[in-house]
């Protein structure tokens, strides 16, 4: 069985982290909130001052170079400050390019991304395929010197102010499901890329969601990502990766909703009494400790497990996530019960964070998809006469 246990570094991340969060993050997203306005080129540029940029990106291409533990600790201390921060700390785009990007590719986008520079996005969903991400029917063919995309994409985080979108699209028609994918590099004010419409959203505005259209959209052939064909094998080793990071950002935004509303019960006032005191909500607070806390060990194991890279560490991370998301969910909802009207405020963070959280179960791997994973793997052990656990 995996063992962990933090270091006095990532000790030290991590409260660094938490202060970054508590004195910059969580005042940064109630200004942005309020104005409606995309997260803040300067709140990038600060992140990258502190080094909350690029975590898991090798020092020589500008980032932090940090295991997928560490990165997990410092991610749940920036989602309980702004979640929206963690998207640029540890994104999606950066996993195909460092897994078998070039090296002139690498040195093109890595550095800028690390620095705050560079916005990047990620566009794997279609209309037609969200959970189901190896039914990719946008097309891209090699055209001499050239690979030309037709299709679309939707729920694309940033696509608007993007520098470069990291696409994936059908090169071999015929292939067997999730092959026959190759990814492709498309920067900014490439002819044929349209960003179309805005989906608003319930919460997230800060990091807007849009449409993105590729019409006969033309790259140079160095644009291309990897092998030609296998674009989704690279993207599915990474899943262990960012799924058990997403858990410990889950485990952040419920500990920071916990914690804010926790602190408003020891000093609100009702019959006499402070709110924290009543036996109902010790109880319920006892509850929602334990599940944080199993939700936090979870997370951690996967992404030492994930750092291993053995066969069972996307299951872990995909429990991780599972778990994890539900927990945010349920906090989230019982401290705006515990702060009763005034967790509905604008006002206090509770709110933003409630809306938040439902995303964590549909995101990056819907709760349902997660159980089919989960699922399999379990019988897989019962097939084999084995106790059904990650080991």
């Amino acid at each position: 069985m995996t063992q962990y246990r933090l270091t006095d570094e990532q000790k030290q991340l991590r409260d660094a982290a938490r202060r970054f969060a508590r004195g910059y993050l969580a005042p940064k997203a109630a200004e942005i909130e309020k104005a409606g306005t995309d997260f803040p080129k300067e709140a990038l540029k600060e992140m990258a001052k502190h080094g909350f940029l690029g975590l898991d990106v090798p020092t020589e291409y500008g980032g932090q170079g940090l295991d997928t533990l560490s990165c997990g600790v410092i991610l749940e201390e920036l989602a309980s400050g702004w979640f929206s921060s963690t998207i640029f700390a540890m994104n999606l785009a950066t996993g195909p390019i460092l897994a078998v990007g070039s090296p002139a590719q690498k040195k093109k986008y890595l550095g800028g991304i690390c620095s705050g520079d560079m916005v990047p996005a990620f566009a794997l969903t279609e209309p037609a395929g969200g959970s189901d991400a190896a039914n990719i029917t946008t097309r891209v063919a090699r055209e001499g010197d050239q690979y030309v995309l037709r299709g679309q994409k939707i729920f694309i985080s940033n696509a608007h102010r993007a520098d470069v979108i990291v696409v994936f699209a059908r090169s071999e028609p015929g292939a067997p499901r999730g092959k026959g994918i190759s990814i492709v590099l498309v920067e900014k004010g490439t002819p044929g890329l349209k960003i179309g419409q805005r989906f608003e959203t319930i919460a997230h505005t800060a990091n807007p969601i849009w449409e993105v259209v590729f019409d006969d959209c033309r790259v140079p052939k160095e644009n291309l990502i990897g092998a030609e064909g296998n674009g989704f094998s690279y993207i599915q080793k990474d899943f262990a990766k960012i799924r058990a990071t997403y858990g410990s950002r889950c485990v952040g935004v419920a500990q920071g909703a916990l914690d804010y509303a926790l602190q408003y019960a020891t000093e609100r006032t009702q019959f006499g009494q402070t709110v924290a005191s009543f036996q109902g909500i010790r109880f319920k607070v006892a509850e929602l400790v334990s599940k944080i806390e199993a939700a936090r060990q979870l997370s951690y194991r996967a992404a030492a497990l994930a750092d291993e890279g053995g066969p069972e560490a996307p299951v872990a991370a995909s429990m991780a996530k599972l778990f994890a998301s539900a927990v945010a969910v349920e906090t989230t909802g019982e401290a705006m019960q515990l702060m009763g009207g005034h967790g509905m405020l604008k006002m206090h963070p509770i709110e933003r964070m409630y809306r938040e959280a439902k995303l964590f179960q549909i995101g990056d791997g819907t709760s349902e998809m997660l159980k089919i994973l989960v699922s399999r793997h379990a019988n897989r052990k019962a097939e084999d006469k084995q106790p059904a656990r990650v080991d």
